[in-house]
């Protein structure tokens, strides 16, 4: 049987191409279902401030019921086609799915000519995999002329769900809040389609127990003890746009000089704190100061993916409800960011932020504890989690291919 790829152009597409992991992964205990709403969301240009600096082309590979039907790995251009020339409906069973992504922003602050693909899901089939791909580079090369390099998954970038499994001979489990899940077939077909290791990001574990607490406590309060304007607060929820604006601040600085990091820009930031403000905890979002002026801050968050879990996608007809109940039994969290500034690295504020964020998730009865993603080489940050208990125990890896410059 044969495959083709075209670009999604129309709403049932978009349904097909949101829809292709519910059916890929019905039968994997450790996926969790994201709600579709909020996968529309992400695609979309007119809601979703990236696509403000950033631009991509969805495509659907289908496997032909018939093997004289399409000729081998077709690839249709990436341009929206009339809806007389796609696929019609019967054609094929969508096998896969991928988006090309181009991030202007990016190759500004970077000096790249880098384009990323991300949403990459796909049946364990070689052929697909590499006309999704080939498909891909074409949109990159027309959407960036010259560019040189596909990397990924990335969905759609560095602030969101960022690479795939490794996987070991240990169970995985499910992925905390935010963090992806992939087929333990992926990155062997990443590797058929001619892909690389860039980097690898590391999840650590921590068991958020009174041993733990007792480790870190003596380094918060030498730290405390060594900077003597030092505060440490809870975020204020009643003064939130404020707030806002100082994480994007400090998170920005902090980050500036991280491998692959492009700044979110203020609607980016402020898009992101809607989006979680209904399920912040406020001890778990913390505020270092010295002296008045900020310093570093430390953002966790309740693992509704134990909730997100039962709720197939969807907030109706019941999921709200599901929700609403199931948020009571949440028992653990997950550290998305901590951050300090240059200028107030080393003096232990991170062991502060975290000893603090502890104590909260420990009085809420929230472990184990995930701190994640972390880049393999950031020993800043590993060396002190590693201190008081934390064990790397998932990575996720960015692989990448150069792009020919004749598109061969």
């Amino acid at each position: 049987m044969s495959v083709s790829v075209a670009p999604v152009g129309s709403s049932a597409d978009l349904a097909e191409f949101i829809d292709l992991p519910f059916r890929l992964y019905r039968r994997d205990p450790h996926w969790v279902p994201p709600l579709r709403r909020d996968v529309r969301w992400t695609l979309d240009p007119a809601k979703n401030p990236f696509w403000h600096h950033a631009e991509c082309g969805l495509f659907l590979a289908r496997r032909a019921t018939c093997p004289m039907s399409l000729p081998s790995a077709t690839i249709v251009a990436p341009r929206p086609v009339p809806p007389a020339t796609r696929p019609p409906r019967g054609a094929g069973s969508v096998v896969g799915r991928i988006a090309a992504i181009v991030d202007r922003e990016h190759n500004r602050v970077h000096g790249d000519r880098t384009a990323f693909f991300g949403f990459f899901e796909c049946e364990n089939d070689p052929e697909a995999a590499r006309a999704l791909f080939g498909a891909a580079e074409s949109a990159a090369r027309e959407m960036l002329p010259g560019c040189d390099r596909l990397r990924g998954p990335l969905n759609p970038s560095m602030n969101d769900e960022v690479g795939a499994l490794v996987y070991d001979e240990s169970d995985p489990g499910p992925p905390f809040v935010m963090m992806p899940h992939t087929a333990p077939h992926t990155l062997e077909l990443f590797a058929a389609c001619g892909f690389m290791k860039e980097r690898d990001l590391l999840a650590i574990i921590a068991d958020g127990d009174q041993r733990s607490f007792a480790r870190l406590a003596p380094l918060a309060e030498r730290a405390r003890r060594r900077e003597k304007g030092l505060v440490v607060r809870p975020i204020r929820m009643d003064r939130y746009a404020e707030e806002v604006a100082l994480l994007e601040t400090i998170y920005n600085g902090a980050w500036e000089r991280n491998w692959g990091f492009v700044p979110m820009t203020s609607e980016e930031v402020q898009a992101m704190a809607r989006r979680l403000k209904p399920i912040i905890h406020p001890p778990y979002v913390l505020f270092a100061e010295v002296d008045g002026r900020p310093a570093g801050f430390h953002l966790a968050l309740p693992d509704i993916n134990q909730v997100l879990a039962k709720m197939n996608g969807s907030l109706f007809p019941f999921g709200w409800l599901t929700f609403l109940m199931g948020r009571r039994k949440i028992d653990r969290c997950r550290t998305i960011a901590l951050g300090v500034l240059p200028e107030y690295r080393r003096r232990g504020i991170d062991a502060v932020l975290c000893y603090e964020a502890l104590k909260a998730a420990i009085a809420r009865r929230h472990a184990p504890i995930e701190m994640s993603w972390i880049l393999e080489d950031n020993w800043d940050i590993l060396r002190p989690l590693q201190v008081f208990g934390g064990q790397i125990y998932r990575r996720y890896r960015i692989v990448a291919r150069p792009v020919p410059s004749d598109g061969a």
